[in-house]
């Protein structure tokens, strides 16, 4: 088992430019190397997405007061532990709903199989298809025998098929 510290991570910009991601794990090499990939996002203002076409993308908010998506014209409100699911090449706003929020994301290529994010709160159970993240606040978890406590956005790796239960705050899973 690995722990990744969310403050451990290297800043780098959004492919278009206008905000920050901060990387958990990928299957191959950014820019376009990979097939999947985890990430968090600091989201300080309104803000247009990056488009990714040919990638199925997930959304969630980690921590803050939740955004409302645009997706497409269409809005679609995400609130703190929220979980929303698009297609990379829509066109994506975000409007904050009560300030700055730090949120995670999945993406997958077309055609790459996988988990989808479960949002797990104390006293909950899950099996750990890949990883596991902490949500706002942090947590309290127990991956086999071992316990471990995380920090808002710190990351379990190399968990995959083992049994996370939650003592206290939120995690979130694929």
């Amino acid at each position: 088992m690995i722990v990744q510290r969310a403050d451990a991570r290297i800043p780098m910009p959004w492919r278009n430019g206008k905000g920050i991601q901060y990387e958990i794990v990928a299957d191959g090499p950014l820019q376009d190397g990979w097939t999947w990939r985890v990430s968090t996002a600091e989201i300080g203002e309104d803000v247009p997405f990056s488009v990714y076409p040919g990638v199925a993308r997930e959304f969630c908010v980690a921590e803050g007061d939740g955004v409302v998506l645009t997706i497409d014209g269409t809005d679609t409100r995400c609130e703190t532990y929220g979980v929303v699911k698009f297609r990379g090449d829509a066109l994506v706003a975000a409007r904050l709903l009560g300030g700055p929020v730090r949120a995670l994301n999945l993406m997958r290529l077309d055609g790459v199989s996988g988990e989808s994010w479960r949002v797990l709160r104390a006293n909950e159970s899950g099996v750990a298809a890949c990883i596991a993240v902490a949500l706002g606040g942090g947590a309290t978890v127990v991956v086999g025998d071992t316990n471990y406590q995380l920090e808002t956005l710190d990351a379990l790796l190399e968990c995959a098929g083992l049994p996370v239960t939650v003592v206290a705050g939120v995690i979130a899973l694929c």
